[in-house]
């Protein structure tokens, strides 16, 4: 006899607590029922706007990639600790490149709450994930195309592992003997993970189902054996031109900057220092030495009252570094973190975000190097509503100055933080205005970290988009005072900060990870450049990867290379950037002439 529990989102979800017949499931999501009254309790909630579509059961339900997922908290029944259990889901991807796109999974990662997760994967394969003394995978031979459905089936016997594609057993392998239980909800579509969104599917899902025994070959190929309708992939903004290069090679075609020199910054050692998190490098040549600045934090925990900002001297061109130096360790709730530096009239100034409690009231710092005693000089905030600067100031055409940033509107969750430049009255560094840049309609889920470069009286803002593995760009044609909207260019670039600037041979640089595989991955650095008075880039070379040959950095297959940062001095551009994954941080030397004759085509002028 079998007991069945009944709840809807708005779509059907049933919950089986018992069951005598092998394809009977303990969970089942079909959306038949979206936009009908629905008497039963709520299991969960449906988050954001997903929309009814054309499904392999009547209808399916529509992800945007951005905000949408659906959620169903935990139960006894969505346990599977013996690690034997089947997840089967029908699934119509809509774009590849995009990082990792979670189908169905019970993960709260920042919770330390991880089991099991079905997704599209960065390289663009079906993957599933499930945790045992770390993560355990198996793929798929199949790239899904964007419009197509697929029927997926995982089934773990005992820990044994298979994946199945529309009934063909396409991967295999040991992925342990037991599956973690957790709190953590079955989400579809995307894991909100503590509040931030990530791993967002775009496309559509229908008759998800999790069973609590291993469903034979016979019974996933009779699943599989069903006549579907392709989908017409929506389309987002039209793209910007940022790139004229043609097509833009993968992370493995790209070629390496050669007679790049690397040193680091600041070693992972946090048996020696107690730090457990470091992002943001910022660098700067003031009176012949080299300054480097970072976020710090004893905790592993990012945006938290116990960041600090440090900063660290070199006196030989960067190979070594000196003492760190704290430039303000916050008190109390107040959390100072990574910013900028500005060299002006023999003086260097710092700026530095910072912001109350669990990053809430963000604001901007300023701080004036004492050059007799080394030590940093609060002059308080300077920039206020959510301003965290990126980007080394630039002076216009006007005399004023701009920092290119990102404005933090409410800190988590993460919602309508939009790229913003603050504009300097003049020299005087201690009043600033600031101006938001707005995204254009349909470009959602913006985490706006920018930057700038200048072209005549035109500027051009980068951003971190967040919600696509593509760059965001807008431009003023009046000293950043009024922008176009943040619209979607045809650059792919992950999802990080990003860092441009121009070169004395007139040529502008984008440094952050620019290729057609990205996707959210943070395991290359990248150097896209434009041609001498162009402002699209038409060339892109590695600075280094995760996994590298000695001597270009730290190797490690975890890397996460991120935030970078870049000055040119003396015919060199110092590239920093930091490894979130293994706290630390690290300076790339490259000869400015390296750049101008890798293009083999057309050199740059001297």
């Amino acid at each position: 006899m079998t007991h069945t529990v009944r709840r809807a989102i708005a779509a059907a979800i049933v919950i089986s607590v018992a069951s005598a017949h092998a394809l009977q499931p303990v969970a089942r999501w079909s959306f038949e029922t979206i936009g009908d009254s629905a008497p039963w309790e709520p299991a969960g909630a449906i988050h954001g706007k997903p929309v009814p579509a054309p499904g392999v059961e009547d209808k399916s339900l529509r992800f945007d990639g951005v905000r949408d997922y659906v959620s169903t908290p935990d139960a006894t029944e969505l346990s599977f600790t013996d690690a034997t259990f089947s997840v089967t889901a029908w699934v119509n991807v809509y774009a590849l490149n995009r990082g990792q796109q979670m189908i169905v999974a019970k993960n709260v990662y920042a919770a330390n709450q991880r089991e099991w997760g079905l997704m599209v994967d960065h390289d663009n394969h079906v993957r599933f994930y499930l945790q045992h003394e770390g993560w355990k995978t198996v793929g798929s031979k199949t790239v899904p195309t964007p419009g197509k459905w697929y029927h997926l089936a995982v089934t773990i016997d005992a820990g044994h592992g298979r994946l199945y594609v529309d009934g063909k057993l396409e991967g295999e392998g040991m992925l342990g003997p037991s599956v973690p239980d957790t709190a953590a909800p079955v989400t579809i579509g995307g894991v909100n993970n503590n509040g931030r969104l990530m791993q967002m599917l775009r496309g559509a899902v229908d008759e998800i189902q999790l069973f609590d025994s291993v469903l034979k070959p016979e019974e996933i190929r009779t699943m599989a054996d069903r006549e579907t309708t392709p989908h017409d992939v929506p389309k987002l903004p039209a793209p910007y031109l940022l790139w004229s290069g043609g097509d833009l090679p993968k992370s493995a075609e790209i070629p390496l900057i050669e007679g790049v020199r690397f040193s680091t910054i600041k070693p992972h050692q946090p048996e020696v220092d107690g730090g457990h998190w470091l992002l943001g490098v910022a660098l700067a040549w003031h009176r012949g030495r080299l300054y480097a600045s970072y976020g710090a934090n004893p905790s592993p925990h990012e945006n938290t009252a116990t960041e600090e900002a440090h900063c660290r001297v070199s006196d030989d061109d960067g190979r070594t570094w000196g003492e760190v130096v704290v430039m303000d360790a916050g008190e109390g709730n107040l959390g100072v973190s990574h910013g900028v530096f500005l060299p002006h009239a023999g003086r260097l100034w710092a700026f530095q975000g910072a912001f109350y409690d669990s990053f809430q009231r963000t604001h901007t710092r300023a701080y004036l190097l004492d050059d007799e005693t080394g030590r940093w000089e609060a002059k308080g905030v300077v920039v206020g509503d959510g301003f965290w600067p990126m980007q080394e100031p630039l002076k216009m055409a006007d005399g004023n100055w701009i920092m290119s940033g990102a404005r933090v509107d409410k800190g988590y969750p993460f919602k309508g933080n939009y790229p913003a430049v603050a504009i300097s009255h003049g020299d005087d560094f201690t009043r600033w205005d600031l101006v938001v840049i707005t995204p254009q309609a349909g470009v959602e889920s913006v985490w706006g970290e920018s930057t700038v470069f200048l072209a005549g009286d035109r500027i051009t803002n980068v951003s971190r988009w967040g919600g696509e593995a593509r760059a965001l760009l807008a431009v003023s044609e009046d000293c950043g005072r009024t922008w176009t909207e943040s619209m979607p260019t045809n650059l792919a670039m992950n999802t990080s900060k990003p860092y441009t600037g121009t070169l004395s041979t007139g040529e502008h640089y984008l440094v952050g990870a620019t290729t057609a595989d990205v996707g959210g991955r943070r395991d290359i650095v990248t150097i896209a450049l434009t041609r001498p008075g162009e402002t699209t880039f038409s060339r892109v070379f590695a600075i280094r990867h995760a996994v590298c040959p000695e001597g270009r950095g730290a190797s490690n297959p975890k890397a996460s290379l991120s935030y970078p940062y870049a000055v040119e001095q003396d015919g060199k551009l110092y590239v920093g950037y930091a490894d979130k994954n293994r706290p630390s941080a690290e300076l790339a030397v490259i000869p400015v002439s390296s750049l101008a004759s890798a293009d083999s085509e057309k050199p740059a002028a001297n």
